[in-house]
């Protein structure tokens, strides 16, 4: 805390402090108070300026912006959501990926109730191009309940699994690195958005 006054020793003994003259004590408390009001006038435009700095930014809806997720090195061009006839595969930027196949009637006979198998799949970048391999499955009727399937005949098991290299804009190309994946894989090749119309009826079906 700054002192406007000071006391200083003087050449006697024990010291004596400085007396000032009633008047002249008021005269510098006035001129300290000026200095001090001033003060505060010019300060508080910049207190203001510097508050302002430490708001969050916000989008134009004036939600705060979000930072966009942090991509694995080398998988960004295989990111996003990519589909065929009857199934899509996500590949997201932290190196996780999922899919899902519709299964159509999978159990029940006078009855048959329609499936989707939900699958999780690793992302290995360590050979070079991306390696998607299946680590789990889950099987859903159309209320979203567990149902086992009455054959898991002709769909992926756990360890089959694909290199994926890009093939055209918008398009990849699932190449399957197990002889059971070889026999029951239909068309290999996944749109997203990008693909053109060719693509998406000739190439994925989609």
């Amino acid at each position: 805390m700054n002192q406007l006054y000071r006391v200083r020793p003087d050449a006697g003994e024990g010291g004596v402090r400085l007396r000032y003259p009633l008047a002249a004590a008021l005269g510098v408390l006035v001129i300290g108070g000026g200095m001090a009001l001033g003060r505060g006038l010019l300060a508080e435009p910049v207190a203001t300026a510097n508050a302002g700095t430490v708001t969050a930014s916000a989008t134009p809806s004036g939600t705060a912006a979000s930072t966009p997720a942090a991509v694995v090195p080398g998988l960004a061009p295989f990111v996003g959501t990519w589909r065929v006839h009857g199934a899509e595969l996500t590949i997201k930027p932290d190196g996780t990926a999922g899919e899902r196949i519709q299964l159509g009637p999978c159990r029940g006979i006078s009855v048959p109730v329609r499936c989707t198998a939900e699958a999780t799949l690793k992302v290995d970048l360590s050979p070079g191009a991306p390696h998607l391999i299946y680590t789990g499955f889950r099987y859903t009727g159309d209320d979203g309940a567990t149902v086992v399937p009455d054959s898991l005949e002709g769909l992926p098991r756990v360890g089959d699994g694909y290199r994926v290299r890009l093939f055209a804009p918008g398009v990849i190309e699932l190449i399957p690195l197990t002889e059971h994946l070889r026999q029951i894989l239909g068309s290999p090749y996944r749109c997203n958005a990008a693909a053109d119309e060719y693509a998406h009826q000739r190439l994925c079906n989609a």
